[in-house]
């Protein structure tokens, strides 16, 4: 049998969980950590609490130049690790590798504020001679780095002792499957004989939000309340977005078996296109139907061998629409189609997070044989030709589920992942 990539372990830390199994049944019971931000704001989001850097062991020093984006990651990276049973000695750390997709990372006023102060005139106002002479000498040094997404890639891959194989992909959903993808990639060619693969979320913060607003994506809160994202709803309006990270860490079959690591599924397809839709900050229905015929070639399956599409579904209405059309084209002539659903209403859209996230809850999904209903109650749109999960769980347990990625830019990736039986 031709050796496959399966997953051995999996770290997730979302706004209703840090693990796999408390997320899970968070899901199953139709949660959501999507609340209101408050103090003022008319947005909501869903945001994670609870993660405290000294628990994670984090410097102060290092804290000073982190963020939440790099809590999660940390946290995920070594969850991961440790759930795939790796022992110190199992692998020299030149034959690990790490792969993630990441988006933008965005200053606050109070790393900034040191400097200005030090800078104001007698009347208030700011003196930009002053700053750029000598002000900004208050601002913390390793400040600027700070503004670079791998700096938490480097501080997780540092505290795992990782030295093989790596690369970061920014910043939308796409380059989250993309990371998946080379780290299959990488071990399938050997050039690392484990990879810990995934994506991270940006902070939820305002400008994060501003470019929301810039893409023309965030919901309007019109038709669907404020605080509800709905996946192929007749009243969508837009999208909302969370925080969350996903890893996993990924081997050969033939790896896991050798030094006894438990494995339930594997990825056995991956697609990527780009072309922007001409009317809206989303992709075409003909790339998102490619990236999609590409998963299942390379996954020696065709449109009748996936049980299960968990969508990228972030409640656009353009974006929606497209996707459903996507599907519906790859999946015509089936007797039935498969099944849909969108993690987004539980945690908010993950940007670089979601395929991960969407694909440790996806496995669960195969070992657990149910599908969570899309949280939330509201109407679906009726010119959707596909019946989305809603209303109750649906008992069933898929062997190949299909997650699409997409990007505003015109990008899109798809995963498939089915069930593994361990070789005897």
């Amino acid at each position: 049998m031709t050796d496959t990539v399966v997953i051995t372990g999996a770290g997730i830390t979302t706004s209703i969980g840090h693990t796999v199994s408390g997320i899970w049944t968070a899901l199953v019971a139709g949660n959501t950590g999507i609340r209101p931000l408050g103090n003022g704001s008319p947005d909501a989001a869903a945001t994670v609490s609870g993660l405290d850097p000294a628990a994670l062991g984090i410097h102060p020093r290092d804290a000073r130049i982190m963020g939440r984006h790099s809590h999660m990651l940390i946290k995920a990276s070594r969850d991961a690790y440790a759930a795939a049973g790796i022992v110190k000695g199992d692998f020299a750390p030149e034959e690990i590798g790490f792969f993630a997709g990441m988006g933008m990372v965005d200053y606050s006023i109070s790393d900034l504020m040191p400097g200005l102060l030090k800078s104001l005139r007698v009347d208030g106002s700011i003196d930009y001679d002053l700053f750029f002479d000598s002000g900004f000498r208050e601002i913390h040094p390793l400040w600027p780095l700070s503004m670079l997404n791998n700096i938490s890639f480097c501080q997780a891959a540092i505290g795992l002792d990782i030295r093989g194989e790596n690369t970061v992909f920014s910043p939308h959903a796409d380059s989250g499957a993309r990371a998946i993808a080379e780290g299959v990639r990488t071990v399938l060619e050997r050039k690392a004989k484990i990879a810990l693969a995934g994506g991270v979320s940006e902070a939820v913060s305002p400008e994060a939000l501003a470019r929301g607003r810039y893409f023309g994506v965030i919901s309007r809160g019109e038709g669907d309340g404020n605080g509800t994202c709905m996946p192929f709803g007749q009243n969508r309006s837009g999208t909302i977005f969370g925080e969350g990270c996903g890893i996993v860490s990924l081997e050969l079959r033939s790896s896991a078996e050798a030094r006894g690591a438990g494995y339930d599924t594997m990825i056995t397809g991956y697609g990527s296109s780009c072309r922007k839709d001409a009317e809206a900050n989303c992709p075409a229905i003909d790339a998102i139907a490619l990236s999609m015929k590409q998963a299942l070639a390379q996954a020696d399956t065709g449109p009748e061998g996936i049980d299960l599409v968990i969508a990228h579904g972030d409640g656009t209405l353009r974006g929606d629409g497209n996707e459903a059309e996507a599907i519906g084209l790859v999946f015509s002539g089936l007797s039935g189609q498969p099944a849909v659903y969108s993690s987004k209403p539980a945690f908010g859209h993950l940007l670089a997070g979601a395929p991960a996230v969407d694909l440790i809850i996806g496995s669960a999904m195969i070992t657990q044989g149910i599908v969570p209903a899309v949280t939330g109650a509201y109407t679906t749109d009726p010119t959707i030709g596909f019946t989305l999960v809603k209303g109750q769980p649906l008992p069933l347990r898929p062997k190949r589920v299909l997650i699409n990625a997409l990007s505003y830019e015109g990008q899109c990736s798809s995963l498939i992942i089915e069930a593994a039986v361990h070789q005897r």
